[in-house]
């Protein structure tokens, strides 16, 4: 009876012990699992990514930062913090900030809701600008897509230009002078190479990019009442403004420059027979002609002139672009008073 109750009782109480380390397994692994659920996984560092446009140029540069494409693994909203060194600081997912001659080195800190950061620089030069030359800044939208362009303009030829009489009678005005004058064939043609560039060395759609850029990057000037003063292409890129007959000029000088045909035409907007704007006349095959469309109420105008298809190019508008063809004006053929034909 003793050895029994010896020999089993070791036995019960080994039993014992196996069901109490089971119950603290469950309890530690139920604690474990409501730790886990309570705090969730540990946090990710965000990425610091950002964009720098232009990254170099001439001074004063204006440059777009532009930090979107930064983000956080695990979804986090994020902060941005931009330094300039003794140049200051900003905030913002995308700025613009301008920077004075020499290198700038710029950072990029971005933070998540619990702490996680994440650093990015870039290095911006902005060069003197070389003597007898000035920069001017354009921009404009060509197909949805935003162009910006900072490129260097002789200012010694700008005022050689601006020195030159006008005569004051818009009757006298011989409007072919302005675009076949050679003394500003090399910047037009540096101007038209980058356009052409621009899309693919493709005629039609240089056509297209060209009166883009007159339409956007040059804004809208009306001479005054008393006074009309045609511009010379390159006053035009200098002033950065113009009116019908200055941005008319300028657009056929940039198409003459790679080869694109095109006329500058005086036309009667009012119907009083009497020619009181200026635009471009590009000629169009009737395939070219088919695939055009105009939208916000202007109308697509194809006219025909001794033979040739010619399709409008508005070169002035007060907002927004008009496309190869459109017309504001709801003109025909009629309403062409005279033309300037350049090959």
């Amino acid at each position: 009876m003793d050895t029994k109750r010896h020999y089993n009782g070791p036995l019960m109480r080994a039993g014992g012990n196996a069901q109490k380390t089971s119950r603290v397994g469950v309890l530690v692994a139920a604690v474990g699992i409501l730790v886990s659920g309570c705090l969730g996984p540990a946090n990710r560092d965000p990425v610091a990514r950002f964009e720098a446009s232009p990254r170099e140029g001439y001074a004063p540069l204006s440059v777009r930062l532009d930090a979107t494409e930064s983000y956080d693994p695990d979804g986090d909203s994020l902060d941005y913090a931009w330094s300039f060194g003794a140049e200051g600081t900003a905030q913002g997912a995308s700025i613009e900030r301008r920077f004075g001659e020499g290198d700038h080195t710029i950072t990029l800190t971005v933070a998540d809701t619990r702490g996680g950061t994440d650093i990015a620089s870039e290095t911006i030069v902005a060069r003197p600008v070389p003597d007898g030359f000035v920069v001017r800044r354009y921009e404009w939208t060509h197909d949805g897509e935003s162009h910006a362009w900072h490129p260097l303009l002789p200012y010694d030829l700008y005022q050689e230009y601006r020195s030159r009489i006008r005569t004051p009678l818009v009757d006298n005005y011989d409007y072919e002078a302005y675009v076949i004058d050679p003394v500003d064939d090399p910047t037009l043609a540096d101007f038209a190479g980058v356009l052409w560039n621009l899309v693919g060395e493709e005629p039609e759609a240089f056509v297209e990019m060209a009166l883009s850029f007159v339409q956007g990057a040059i804004d809208y000037q009306v001479d005054p009442a008393d006074k009309e003063w045609p511009l010379y292409p390159l006053e035009t890129l200098v002033d950065g403004a113009g009116d019908c007959e200055d941005t008319a000029i300028l657009l056929v000088s940039l198409l003459r420059a790679k080869g694109v045909g095109s006329a500058l035409a005086t036309v009667d907007t009012d119907g009083d027979a009497m020619p009181d704007h200026v635009l471009v006349l590009v000629p169009v095959t009737a395939s070219q002609a088919n695939g055009l469309s105009c939208s916000d109420g202007a109308a697509l105008t194809i006219v025909e002139l001794d033979g040739t298809a010619y399709a409008v190019a508005e070169t002035t508008v007060a907002s927004g672009a008009l496309g190869l063809g459109c017309d504001p004006w709801g003109l025909d053929a009629e309403d062409v008073v005279e033309t300037w034909p350049f090959d």
